[in-house]
């Protein structure tokens, strides 16, 4: 691709300052300490209707001054202002398009197919990098070839780019990334802008699943982890996570639903290798989610009596006795029973 340069560049208006509105990364080499070409990466960005934030993110990813930078952008047929915007920065652009797709995945996927990166990622377009992260991600690489899952922190920003939090993940093993209740819920999550993985382990394990709508990303990485995919981790922000009012991820108990559904296909396999006595906790632990806390929810929902619920969720324990196993099983009863007590 043609190397990007800030005064090349679309002006912004006069209340776009700082990155990447008036600042590009600069004196990054050019080459590894050895001489040899930096490794490529292909960045993808799938978008729809994202015309307020999109051009942030165009810029934070060709102002990289990264050399060896593929970036595609799948459009899914935009209505609002996005392919004006696209169209800008075409000359930097290897690839874009906007056409219908069958969802954010689909498009994810076409950006993929088309990749030729050692290094790839997807980045939405309402998201952005920070400056450095492609050469950080590339470093990190090359220091440690056999790595296939980067991760480095991400930054929360609110609609207007204020940072409002950060998350750095913690999760090397696959037995961890499945484990929804003590690991992922418990703020050792991946959020998805900071990751980075190689195109060698996207052939093993394949492409986004596209039935999936919410936790595709989620879904990917646990089929790396289970791949045999190694983690590697980068102590410095990469990216920006922001939250705004329209994002599917607001979408919390949606969210929750294909998280598990994505779990119950790995945990129930006995095909996936996992200790037998870990098997059983996660089991129990969701059992107890999608069974027993969906038994008393809709017993509550229905206002039954309280023996009435009492005995509804006594019988979904007898139909799975697994959620006796369950640390939050265990945890209600017996907060229950102090109470009866006291």
């Amino acid at each position: 691709m043609i190397c990007a340069n800030l005064p090349e560049f679309p002006s912004p208006s006069s209340s776009k300052i700082g990155w990447p509105w008036t600042e590009q990364t600069e004196g990054l080499p050019q080459n590894m300490s050895d001489g040899s070409e930096l490794p490529m990466i292909s960045i993808v960005t799938p978008s729809y209707n994202q015309g307020q934030f999109i051009e942030e993110t165009i810029r934070s990813v060709l102002l990289q001054g990264y050399p060896n930078l593929e970036y595609i952008i799948i459009d899914g047929g935009s209505t609002d202002n996005s392919v004006e915007i696209i169209k800008k920065y075409d000359k930097w652009i290897t690839y874009w398009v906007s056409e219908p797709d069958r969802g954010q995945a689909h498009g994810i996927n076409k950006g993929l197919e088309r990749a030729t990166g050692e290094i790839l990622a997807y980045l939405n377009s309402d998201d952005y990098y920070l400056p450095g992260a492609l050469w950080k991600v590339a470093e990190h690489w090359c220091q440690f070839p056999q790595t296939d899952l980067i991760h480095g922190r991400c930054r929360y920003v609110n609609e207007q780019g204020d940072k409002i939090g950060e998350q750095f993940g913690n999760i090397t093993r696959f037995d961890e990334i499945i484990d929804l209740w003590d690991v992922w819920w418990k703020q050792r999550q991946f959020v998805q802008p900071e990751v980075f993985w190689t195109k060698r382990i996207k052939d093993k394990v394949g492409l986004f699943r596209e039935e999936l709508f919410y936790a595709m990303d989620y879904d990917y990485w646990c089929r790396i982890l289970n791949g045999g995919g190694i983690v590697g981790t980068i102590n410095e922000e990469l990216s920006c996570f922001r939250f705004a009012s329209h994002q599917k991820s607001n979408h919390r108990e949606d969210v929750a639903n294909e998280l598990l559904h994505i779990v119950s296909s790995f945990i129930w396999d006995d095909a996936i290798p996992l200790p037998l006595q870990r098997r059983l906790y996660l089991q129990s632990q969701w059992l107890y989610q999608s069974v027993f806390l969906k038994e008393v929810e809709k017993s509550v929902k229905g206002n039954d009596s309280t023996k009435v619920r009492w005995l509804k969720s006594s019988l979904a324990v007898l139909r799975y006795p697994k959620i006796l196993l369950s640390y939050h099983f265990r945890s209600r009863i017996k907060a229950l029973l102090q109470r009866l007590i006291n």
